[in-house]
């Protein structure tokens, strides 16, 4: 039996990941109304053999990819439990290397993302959420509290234990940044909920929550790429095999702050009359061709990767950074 470790729940993770991808997909590529587009909004009658074939399988997508968050986060979150409570594995591993240790937000990371999937998708496929997405606003404020003192705490005690354990750059990579990549995350979640404010007062307490945690990710993605990057330039030579997957995290996690800000501006807009229309489609124009620009450079950076050692390679948890 594998035996449990916080990065066990990358696998709901990237589940929930490609379900966005393709509700992102159909909200814009399907005609709606004001909000989020709903499976209703679908004129299966008017379309197109190609387009009945791409939607059916975008929402058969949707679906499964769906169910199968909700029930591995449901079973790691178990075994994370028990794990934590029975036995020494969690001293054991927040006593390991800093870019190991970072792994401990991957299920903080995780269940924001499945906070996403829900306000996603819930509203998509049952008419009675869409039309009541208030229903959702009070369990997602508790997860979200939940989230945000959480990840706050597991990162105040990963800083408490750089001080006892200073850093050795050789045991740094890229891993390291699973701490910025889950600060994304719930803030996205985070905006997704504000924007389910129906008032100018939810709306300043929804953003005044969200700007710790965007603030914190920001700084700490900078300070890491640049320490990571300094220290990978003076090595003068990519890490082991195994961990090279890992640079792949800068992709997703150059959208999602990009996409969080784009959301507090447009929130801004509503309820405050800001004029955010230029700057904020630039923000999220420069994050995603940041992003695609990185992923070219790491496809050629890891050449060797693909060509020597994937096909051949056994399962290691980085591997999803690729996801």
């Amino acid at each position: 039996m594998m035996r449990f470790s916080p990065f066990n729940f990358q696998a709901p993770l990237a589940a929930g990941g490609v379900t966005l991808m393709a509700f992102n997909w159909l909200q814009f590529a399907v005609p709606h109304g004001e909000g989020a587009v709903k499976l209703s909004d679908i004129q299966w009658a008017n379309l197109s053999v190609a387009q009945t074939g791409l939607y059916g399988a975008l929402v058969g997508l949707m679906l499964v990819l769906t169910i199968a968050n909700f029930a591995l986060t449901a079973i790691f979150l178990r075994d994370l439990v028990s794990w934590i409570a029975v036995g020494d594995g969690y001293g054991e591993f927040m006593n390991g290397p800093p870019a190991r240790v970072t792994g401990i937000l991957v299920p903080v990371a995780s269940l924001a993302m499945t906070m996403a999937v829900a306000f996603a998708v819930l509203p998509f496929f049952i008419p009675a959420v869409s039309a009541n997405t208030y229903v959702l606003a009070v369990p997602g404020l508790i997860v979200f509290g939940f989230l945000w003192l959480t990840i706050f705490g597991l990162e105040f005690r990963l800083i408490r234990g750089l001080r006892e354990r200073p850093l050795a750059a050789a045991e740094l990579n890229f891993v390291w940044l699973l701490d910025v990549f889950a600060f994304g995350l719930v803030a996205l979640a985070g905006t997704g909920l504000a924007s389910m404010a129906t008032s100018r007062v939810a709306a300043s307490l929804a953003a005044l929550a969200l700007l710790p945690v965007m603030v914190a990710g920001c700084l700490l993605l900078v300070g890491k790429v640049v320490f990571l990057v300094y220290s990978q330039a003076r090595s003068r030579r990519l890490p082991e095999y195994r961990l090279q997957p890992a640079f792949f995290l800068l992709v997703p996690i150059t959208c999602l702050y990009g996409v969080s800000y784009y959301r507090i501006m447009l929130l801004g807009q509503k309820w405050f009359g800001l004029e955010v229309a230029t700057p904020s489609q630039l923000l999220l124009s420069i994050s995603y061709v940041a992003a695609a620009a990185w992923a070219l450079f790491t496809v050629c950076l890891l050449s060797r990767y693909f060509t020597e050692y994937f096909r051949t390679s056994e399962y290691f948890p980085t591997q999803w950074s690729m996801v």
